[in-house]
């Protein structure tokens, strides 16, 4: 179902799925004893309202990281990316235009959120 104009309130970027895994892989690296976090596999979905989104986590690659402590961050990261992006349509292999520069995601993270959801202080 198409949408057409999505309203003022929805301030959601559109990021590829390849963006939107790698970010999502970056910033769980990124916590305390997750940097043998492999990645997330991303899915469109079809979202039962206007401000739901249209993405969820397909499956994870845990690597060697601890599980539990990777999938609390995952948890926290995956929610925040939920509320400020949606995922665009699959032209991730598309031949980039000449002279485009590409796109950079950055993600704060809420320190109190993460350090709870990594179990430190």
């Amino acid at each position: 179902m198409v949408w057409g104009l999505l309203s003022k309130s929805d301030k959601r970027g559109a990021v590829s799925r390849k963006r939107l895994e790698s970010a999502a892989t970056e910033a769980v690296k990124s916590a305390l004893d997750c940097e043998a976090f492999v990645g997330v596999v991303i899915q469109r979905i079809e979202p039962k309202s206007r401000t739901d989104p249209n993405w969820a986590v397909r499956g994870v690659r845990f690597g060697k990281a601890d599980r539990d402590k990777s999938g609390k961050v995952l948890a926290t990261v995956v929610e925040q990316m939920q509320r400020e992006f949606s995922l665009t349509g699959d032209q991730d292999d598309a031949p980039q235009r000449k002279g485009a520069k590409p796109e950079v995601i950055q993600i704060c993270r809420d320190e109190e959120s993460a350090s709870a959801a990594s179990g430190h202080d």
